[in-house]
């Protein structure tokens, strides 16, 4: 018994030596943005003052085989709850493993990164624009190849999502309620509940300037009476020369969908495009344009000759102008769409004013 304990302890002792790992550093980034909005069917329906924050504490740290840690939380929006955390792995040639808690996004739906202030509409609210699921809306674990591992700069991510209900065991201290199953509505806003999921991302730099890549997300485990299974899945290309950046993305997504829906979505088909100028090193400009073309059928009845189906598409073009001094950014942004929230004849216009400060 003796000599059991002495070999367990040394085995331990060794094992204690060779993924020992010297003390992190903590940091402390964030923004505090002000914002004038103003938007409505008639330019000026609406308007809203408001302050956003977001903090996100970094700690990393190196083990002493050469191996990497580092952790991340963001405290951000009108709670300081602890929402989007992250511990990364990093194994040198091996590549890179990691978990995420509401974090660590592999879409590439905004990848093709034309925005002077953000890219295309994620820097204003246009309403209802159907975008496909990222894995960090939910508790994920994933694994990256190195970055120097194959040629024209190619990076492979993969990801898995056991629970896509997002709550559960959130902590080691939380609980393993079981979640009911997804509910589905026929349109993809809802997020997919009791299910597992998988997303795959590629990016690549074959030559200067130019980037690449691609994604796709799947859930299994639908409901029973699920007659088509969410996926989605995005493309781009990026190019940038001198002061000009142009990017072209393509999104398409299919909702989830019971027999039992009354106009069940079968598919989103969304294009995004856009191209930035910088004037100078503090003040760029860009113009974007992105369309969501919505496809739906209404239900089978006993008595119909066939299906009825319906198509609208919504536009939106996007207009900034950013002034960059220090790090205070100083944004103008305007919006107009057409048809918005898949309703026809519904036109949008929003006009946002914003001032950022990065610390």
């Amino acid at each position: 018994m003796k000599n059991t304990l002495k070999t367990l302890l040394a085995v331990l002792s060794s094992l204690a030596l060779t993924v020992s790992s010297n003390a992190g550093e903590l940091s402390v980034n964030g923004s505090a943005e002000a914002t004038y909005i103003i938007g409505g069917s008639d330019d000026s329906q609406g308007k809203g003052l408001g302050i956003t924050n977001e903090l996100n504490f970094k700690a990393a740290g190196e083990f002493a085989s050469g191996y990497t840690w580092a952790y991340s939380m963001e405290l951000d929006g009108a709670t300081t709850a602890n929402d989007d955390t992250s511990l990364t792995l990093g194994f040198g040639n091996m590549g890179t493993f990691a978990i995420g808690i509401s974090e660590l996004g592999l879409s590439q739906e905004l990848a093709y990164g034309v925005g002077a202030y953000a890219v295309g509409s994620d820097a204003v609210n246009v309403g209802t624009l159907q975008r496909g699921l990222d894995i960090s809306e939910y508790n994920n674990i994933q694994y990256h190849t190195p970055a120097d591992l194959l040629p024209f700069g190619i990076m492979v991510k993969g990801a898995f999502s056991p629970n896509l209900a997002g709550t559960s065991g959130s902590s080691g201290k939380g609980g393993n309620t079981i979640e009911s199953d997804y509910s589905a509505t026929g349109l993809a806003t809802s997020k997919l509940v009791g299910q597992a999921a998988q997303m795959f991302a590629i990016k690549a730099s074959p030559i200067d300037g130019l980037t690449v890549g691609a994604d796709y997300f799947t859930a299994t485990g639908e409901a029973a009476l699920t007659n088509q299974k969410y996926e989605s899945g995005n493309a781009f290309v990026k190019y940038a020369t001198g002061p000009f950046v142009v990017g072209y993305g393509e999104t398409l997504i299919a909702p989830a969908a019971l027999n039992s829906a009354a106009a069940p979505v079968q598919l989103f088909e969304n294009s995004h495009m856009g191209v930035q100028f910088a004037v100078n090193d503090a003040l760029s400009v860009s113009v974007n344009r992105e369309s969501s073309n919505r496809k739906s059928r209404a239900a089978i009845l006993a008595t119909a000759a066939g299906q009825v189906k319906a198509t609208v598409e919504t536009e939106v073009d996007i207009y900034q102008v950013a002034y960059n001094v220090g790090g205070a950014t100083l944004a103008l942004i305007r919006s107009e769409a057409g048809n918005a929230n898949y309703t026809a004849g519904n036109e949008v216009e929003t006009t946002l004013f914003s001032l950022k400060m990065a610390f």
